[in-house]
Parts: C-alpha cells; sequence; structure tokens
C-alpha cells in the first residue's frame, strides 16, 4: 500500500511530471502541474485511474512488466514531447509500483541541452589540443610517410622504443625527421600524456646551456629572473627530454650531462641541494658520435650512456620509393598551409617524379618540401610539372647522382632484388646477425632466410 506523506506533496507537486501508480497501474499520485495539463482540475480526478486511460502515450506501466529502471523514455502530452525517466519502487522486498518525472518536459529544452553539451565537448577538445600542443609531443608514428622497407624497419624500432625508458640515440643527416622519431617514440610510450621537452644544443650559448637545462636559482647571476627559474629537465620531470644536436654539445658541459643521466637529479645554477627528478632522455645527431669520440670531441661514457637505444635513419636516396607518398602528402599540407584550398595543386607530373628518382637529395626530406613549395608558388595548375622545377633542376645539373642507372629505369624485378636485398641487411644489422630473429622481424622461415641469403649473394 502506497502512502503519499503530505509533508512531500509540495516538494513532489514542482517535480516535473512527476507521478506515482501502484501494481495495478493505478495513479497514487501525480503533480499538479501535469494534472492540469492533462485536463483534469485536480488530483482527487485521476487517483485510482489507470494511467493508460489518463496518458494513453506514457509508458510507465512497462516497469510494472520488466521491473526495471528506464531512462530516457520519449512520449507525447498535449503537443509536447517529453523525455522522462521511471523507476520501480520496493518495499521490504516486494514490488509495489513505480515512479516517473521529466527530464525534458519539452523537446525545445533537450536540444538546448544538447547544444550546450556540443559546446562544452568543444571547449574541452579545444582545451586539450592546447594542452598537448604545450606539453606533448606534435607527432605520431603516424606522421612517418613511407612503405619503403627502409621505413617500416623504422616504424618497428619506434614500436620497441616506446616499450621501455632507456635512454635513445637517434643518428642521420640533416632533414631526415630525427625530431619526427622523438615526438613518436614519446607519444607511443608511457609517458605521453606528460612533458616532452626539447633543446637544441647548437642554438643556446654555451655560458647559458647549463642555466637553461638546470635552472637556476634567485641572485645566482646578474639579471637572473626574481625567484629563480625551472630548467628544462625539471620541465621534463615524469616525461621525455629531447637533446637534439647533441652533438654540438661543448665538452665541458657533457660531463654536467653525464651526471644527470647517472644521478636522476638536477642542482639548479646557485643552488645548494638537488631535486631528484624522473625522465627520460632521448638525443639526436646529424654527425656519427663514434666518430667524434675517436677524434676526442665527444665523451666515450656519454656515447655509452646516450647509446642504449640506437635508432638510423636512413637518407632519401636510399628509400627513393618513398618519394611518390612523401611528395603528396608534402602537396597535402602546402594546399593548407599555402591557403590553396580553391585551387589545390591535386599531384606531380611523372617526368617531375622520374627526375626526383634520379636526383641525391642531399637535404633529405626537407629538401624536398623545399622543392615543392618552391613549385607550387609558381604552379597555377592542377599538376606540377617539370617547367614548375626549373630553377631547382638548374642549380643541381651538375650535382652527382649517386646511382649510375637511375632507379626509375631498372626493370621491376631488379627493383624487387635490390629491395630485399637491402631490407634483409639492414635486418641482419638490427639483430646483429642473428638469423633466427632476423627472421621473426621479417616475417619469414629461418630456412627462407637462408635461401634468400644464398639467392641474393648476402655474406
Amino acid at each position: 500500500m502506497i502512502d503519499i506523506n503530505e509533508d512531500f506533496k509540495l516538494i513532489l507537486d514542482n517535480i516535473d511530471g512527476f507521478l506515482v501508480i501502484d501494481a495495478e497501474e493505478k495513479i497514487v499520485f501525480m503533480a499538479d502541474s501535469l494534472v492540469k495539463q492533462i485536463g483534469y482540475r485536480d488530483l482527487s480526478e485521476v487517483i485510482g485511474k489507470s494511467i493508460r486511460n489518463v496518458i494513453p502515450t506514457n509508458n510507465t506501466y512497462k516497469i510494472l512488466q520488466s521491473k526495471k529502471k528506464q531512462i530516457g523514455e520519449v512520449y507525447f502530452v498535449e503537443g509536447y514531447t517529453i523525455v522522462s525517466n521511471g523507476f520501480p519502487l520496493f518495499k521490504n522486498g516486494e514490488f509495489i509500483g513505480a515512479f516517473e518525472y521529466d527530464v525534458f518536459e519539452n523537446a525545445g529544452f533537450l536540444h538546448g541541452f544538447l547544444d550546450k553539451v556540443q559546446e562544452l565537448s568543444n571547449e574541452l577538445n579545444y582545451y586539450k589540443k592546447e594542452l598537448r600542443s604545450i606539453r606533448g609531443a606534435k607527432y605520431s608514428i603516424e606522421n612517418i610517410i613511407g612503405n619503403s622497407t627502409s621505413t617500416n624497419k623504422l616504424k618497428f624500432e619506434i614500436s620497441e622504443a616506446s616499450k621501455t625508458n632507456s635512454t635513445v640515440l637517434i643518428q642521420g643527416e640533416t632533414g631526415c625527421g630525427k625530431e619526427l622519431v622523438a615526438h613518436s617514440i614519446h607519444k607511443a610510450s608511457t609517458r605521453s600524456l606528460r612533458n616532452f621537452v626539447k633543446i637544441n644544443c647548437a642554438a643556446i650559448p654555451s655560458e647559458l646551456f647549463e642555466s637553461e637545462i638546470f635552472g637556476y636559482e634567485d641572485g645566482s647571476f646578474t639579471g637572473a629572473k626574481k625567484g629563480g627559474k625551472r630548467g628544462k629537465a625539471e620541465l621534463a620531470n615524469g616525461g621525455t627530454l629531447f637533446l637534439d644536436e647533441i652533438n654540438q654539445l661543448p665538452y665541458h658541459l657533457q660531463a654536467k650531462l653525464l651526471r644527470l643521466i647517472q644521478e636522476k637529479e638536477v642542482t639548479r645554477v646557485g643552488g645548494d641541494f638537488s631535486t631528484p627528478i624522473d625522465l627520460r632522455i632521448i638525443a639526436a645527431t646529424n654527425q656519427p658520435l663514434k666518430k667524434l669520440v675517436e677524434e676526442n670531441r665527444f665523451r666515450e661514457d656519454l656515447y655509452y650512456r646516450l647509446n642504449v637505444f640506437e635508432i638510423i635513419l636512413d637518407p632519401l636516396r636510399q628509400r627513393k620509393e618513398d618519394i611518390p607518398l612523401l611528395s603528396s602528402h608534402i602537396l597535402g599540407e602546402l594546399n593548407h598551409t599555402l591557403g590553396r584550398a580553391s585551387h589545390k595543386v591535386m599531384g606531380i607530373d611523372k617526368e617531375v617524379i622520374d627526375y626526383f628518382y634520379s636526383y641525391d637529395w642531399p637535404g633529405n626530406v626537407r629538401e624536398l618540401h623545399n622543392v615543392l613549395e618552391r613549385a607550387m608558388n609558381k604552379c597555377y595548375d592542377e599538376i606540377i610539372k617539370m617547367e614548375h622545377i626549373q630553377d631547382f633542376i638548374a642549380a643541381h645539373a651538375e650535382a652527382p647522382v649517386l646511382e649510375t642507372k637511375p632507379f626509375y629505369r631498372k626493370t621491376l624485378d631488379q627493383i624487387k632484388s635490390e629491395a630485399e636485398r637491402e631490407a634483409i641487411i639492414n635486418t641482419l644489422k638490427y639483430c646483429s646477425g642473428n638469423r633466427t630473429e632476423a627472421a621473426r622481424v621479417l616475417g619469414i622461415s629461418r630456412q627462407m632466410l637462408h635461401q634468400k641469403l644464398n639467392t641474393l649473394e648476402i655474406t
């Protein structure tokens, strides 16, 4: 037996669409506003009547059948679209009825609510994007364009490097995308939600480098910021510190960096105590550090500390099969950045691609980007043609080409054999000569690898 206490009637009357029915579908209580909305004078006229007779479109009776709550139920009353929630009622374990109330008494309110939710979601996404731009890596492994054996191997190495906290040394020529690789490793790692902090070792004067990486205390030197300043290492705490062009780091500062890696603590310039930090270091160089060690220009102990996980980027001339995909991707970016939305450059003439295959690309992907941007600024058609790269051709007419036989003039079998040979050699190098491991990486059996070694004359 349901008994509505008069002390609560005032509260219940102010809940939009509130009604209570018993286990026999009879109305026990209905908010005064709902009573008048459906054309009755007061509650006494509806009590004891079947809910289906009073409001035929109402679905509260369904709760009596399922004995489960129903959320977001929609029904119509006197020209209004109602969205309601309903719940079963139990007393001492016995099912006695159900109650319902309106979440939205008009579909217009629902639309307004959804608009606010969408607005809030857009605002939240905006702040997430801003936070990522400030704290996180800008690029991921999806930004690495290409399907050559070399590029697929690089993606595999990035995936492996992201699973560990060891230091990473990225070596490659200028313009190969070393920073892109560093971002991708951080983005795929467990540190991805923490800071990714970059230092260009070549861009900071040596006298400022120590304060830049370790920070300084108030009054530690003339011109020091009041209150001191946190260094890049502290900012990267919990995340990743990326040291670009590490080969340019002055010799006398290399010992301080070595101590940071070994001790995992920083002492600010002018400070009296050390602060423990947890960071991962990724370094990049456009010169072989081993050679610099032999020339006594780079500390050997620091080299071994950095070179725990090594990634060597192949220059573009060794992965020319990536040129079409790279070029297409760069065109897409340039159409956006150059404001070519209404007059896009859609592709590149085959003759231009053939010329790209024949060129050495000493500036690598960065040079390719430069050439395409210059060509787009001269192109008012949908296709970049030879006439749009004439200045590039003239400037490099005497440039040496590494391949005596242009890539695009080789037969398909020759191209496949050379690519396969290069892939197997690189994978064997990566696996330190372990044939079983190399076969696993290549996705073939050890017996098949042995056959290919003989066929391709790889020793």
